[in-house]
């Protein structure tokens, strides 16, 4: 029976004669019987006392009845379970770091380890800099109440752990001040074996080999920091990974007065949230009176310098200090996990497939890293994770470098060597140029090296005439394209405008390769931006002169100005220029090409914006007919083309016909590429404007109103396409239907 069973069996035994005294005494009272008169008397006159004296031999009774199973209950409770945690007025040695005021966030890894059984292992993981220490540090504090012994020990130097697992065995009684350190040493891990309810933090392993002898058993909890993350043969493994951007905040907004959100959360960005990066941020911008736009910048120039200075509470080393440290350590250990970090240094923070280290062409430049094996490189890149400087993404697949560790490895190598590294990285980026940027399915793999491109053109060395390969500037065009039809049209014009300004400095303006940037430049420029005819222009006819009017790169840029034409109203000089481009690329090309379809589907736009219907439907429906069989029926480009068609059928009152194409384009449209794509919002205006030629005006109005809050979302409010839309909303509704030109 539990205490509380035992607690309500006392009571029963105690209280039922008592209720039953009191009521023969009731009873007895209001009788005309006298049965014990002088006890009446003594309850009638002092009723309280009488209440005081029944009360006390109740408690009596329970405590007689309940006293000797209790003190057995709690022998047997002491001989089946071990104490979780010592008396708080008893505390056992206590060897820590010093507490961080500034700690903030991490709850959810204080949680998982206050969770965690108090005899187990747990290591905490990641990368140098994600503040694993801090968060120890602060467990050991935060929930010291529970354990009797608390012992830190650095680890990173395995001689060192000896010598403090010696110093806890005198602490604990278990050796002398005379006793060697080695012997010393193994007494205290036997004091813990026959110990419960203790600590030991082993800060900073390098490595599970190094860290068995030095793991004690017993019922206590070790708690391991390391970059590594092979401790799962071991115990738990909980990842410390960057600050929540809400963290990152907090913590600079806690040491910086005054300082905005937005402000602060520049200055997280710029350090991808990194802990100790963060926290040397506030620290330097206190110290220096720096502003947070102004360190922004400054980190971009001068990452190892700035990420060089301080080191913030709760951190042995400045971030610098760490990764060069580590750098140093991993060359004499293993030079190719330093050559795929120096490549990986000059592309962007995003992940890296593994993949792509084993298509490294044969190296043009010294310094490049031999061919090596699909399992050398999987070694190389574990050492790499070992020692903190990457990650890998869920899967293992992906590499990923952090913007800080990669900023302070940039500068490590210095302007020659960086110079190597960033020609060297660029051919990674083109031997693994995915294809066709047109081709859907390639899309995702265009989307993970855009990413990589973007950031790659803008870390030359400074005043570097580096220009890269011309497979590497290929693919930097082709990432410009796979933005432009994927619907990023701001990224891919500031993509061509950043490779057009770069090289032309070091090619001229007439170099073939700035000529394609500044066509890409002028392609993704708002319609009837006030750039985009005059670069046109001056494209094209550097290309007449250079190569002649059938070349190539000569129609497709003149394609593009006839597009510019007609954005600024010129329909007929635009109309002109189309019709012969499209003759010359069909006599160069052929007629399915996907250039010169492209430029037939433009002469048809041509046509609808001079009124002539007929022509206009005729060579839309001649081009829906051969991309159809070029390219298949979902194709995006053969969609375009019918949600135009459906537009031409309107304009010469087939509406009927008109409705069920433009739904039809749409809804695949909306399948194919998303619902906030530029051709897709363009199919929606179409359909609009069908739709209330046809007198379904609610429907008309409700599609005008999502396609309008959609630009202004994707486009800006500024954008003319935007403006356009807002025109058709009440009050001022236009029956007008916008045209997509497709660019080549």
């Amino acid at each position: 029976m539990g205490a509380e069973g035992r607690r309500s069996t006392g009571w029963v035994v105690a209280g039922v004669p008592l209720l039953a005294a009191l009521g023969g005494l009731a009873a007895n009272a209001a009788s005309d019987q006298q049965r014990w008169p002088r006890v009446l008397d003594l309850v009638r006159q002092n009723p309280w006392l009488t209440l005081g004296l029944v009360t006390l031999v109740c408690v009596g009774f329970e405590v007689a009845l309940l006293w000797p199973r209790r003190v057995s209950d709690t022998a047997g409770l002491a001989a089946t379970e071990q104490p979780t945690q010592p008396p708080c007025d008893q505390p056992g040695p206590r060897r820590m770091p010093k507490r961080n005021p500034l700690f903030t966030g991490r709850q959810q890894i204080l949680d998982d380890l206050q969770r965690r059984p108090t005899a187990s292992v747990v290591c905490l993981h990641g990368i140098g800099g994600s503040g694993k220490t801090s968060v120890a540090i602060e467990y050991s504090h935060r929930f010291q109440h529970r354990f009797s012994v608390i012992w830190w020990i650095d680890a990173e130097q395995p001689p060192l752990v000896v010598e403090q697992l010696a110093t806890l065995a005198v602490d604990v009684g278990a050796a002398t001040e005379g006793t060697l350190a080695k012997d010393a040493a193994g007494k205290a891990l036997d004091w813990l074996r026959s110990h419960s309810g203790w600590l030991v933090v082993l800060d900073n392993m390098p490595g599970i080999e190094l860290a068995s002898p030095a793991i004690p058993d017993g019922a206590g909890q070790v708690l391991i920091t390391s970059r590594a993350n092979h401790w799962n043969q071991l115990g738990a493994l909980i990842e410390v990974d960057v600050f929540t951007r809400a963290e990152s905040v907090s913590l600079l907004a806690a040491q910086l007065s005054g300082i905005s959100p937005s402000d602060a959360d520049r200055v997280a960005d710029a350090v991808g949230d990194l802990p100790l990066a963060v926290a040397q941020a506030a620290g330097f911008m206190v110290a220096t009176g720096m502003g947070p736009r102004e360190y922004v910048e400054a980190i971009e120039a001068h990452a190892m310098e700035i990420l060089g200075q301080g080191r913030p509470v709760g951190y042995q080393l400045s971030l610098a200090a760490v990764v060069a440290l580590s750098v140093e350590r991993l060359k004499v250990e293993d030079a190719l996990a330093v050559s795929i970090l120096d490549l990986c240094a000059l592309l962007g923070s995003e992940p890296i497939p593994v993949t792509w280290l084993s298509r490294m062409p044969q190296a043009r430049q010294p310094g490049a890293p031999a061919k090596a094996s699909a399992v050398t490189l999987r070694s190389a890149v574990g050492r790499l994770r070992e020692f903190g400087l990457v990650r890998l993404d869920s899967d293992g697949g992906s590499l990923v470098v952090h913007r800080t560790t990669a900023a302070v490895v940039r500068d490590l190598l210095g302007p020659a060597k960086r110079s190597r590294q960033w020609q060297l990285s660029g051919d990674l980026l083109a031997a693994n140029r995915p294809g066709d940027p047109s081709e859907l399915a390639l899309w995702p793999a265009w989307s993970t090296l855009t990413a990589h491109v973007e950031v790659h053109l803008r870390l030359p060395p400074p005043d570097s005439a580096e220009v890269g390969s011309e497979d590497y500037r290929d693919v930097v065009l082709d990432a410009a394209r796979y933005l432009e039809l994927s619907g990023k049209g701001a990224s891919a014009n500031g993509l061509a405008r950043a490779a057009r300004e770069r090289w032309s400095r070091s090619l001229g303006d007439d170099d073939l390769d700035v000529l394609r940037a500044a066509r890409r430049q002028s392609a993704t420029l708002p319609p009837a931006h006030s750039d985009a005819l005059a670069i046109e222009m001056d494209t094209l006819a550097r290309l007449q002169r250079l190569f002649g009017p059938d070349n190539a790169e000569t129609l497709l840029s003149a394609a593009n100005c006839a597009r510019a034409l007609a954005d600024v109203g010129r329909y007929e000089d635009a109309r002109q220029l189309n019709q012969d481009t499209l003759l010359r690329l069909r006599r160069v090309f052929g007629d399915d090409d996907p250039q010169t379809l492209r430029s037939a589907d433009n002469l048809a736009n041509r046509y609808s914006e001079l009124g002539e219907h007929e022509a206009a439907k005729a060579l839309h429906h001649e081009t829906l007919e051969r991309r159809t069989a070029v390219l298949g029926h979902d194709h995006p480009e053969t969609l375009i083309t019918i949600s135009q068609l459906a537009r031409d059928l309107a304009n010469l009152g087939e509406l009927e016909e008109a409705m069920t194409l433009g739904r039809h384009a749409l809804t695949e449209l909306r399948r194919m590429l998303g619902p906030d794509h530029r051709s897709t919002l363009h199919a929606a205006a179409i359909l609009a404007a069908i739709l209330r030629r046809h007198g379904s005006l609610h429907e008309a109005q409700a599609l005008d109103e999502d396609t309008f809050h959609r630009r202004k979302r994707v486009l800006g409010a500024d954008h003319p396409e935007t403006a356009a839309l807002a025109r058709t909303l009440p009050p001022g509704r236009s029956s007008q239907g916008e045209a997509e030109n497709t660019r080549a």
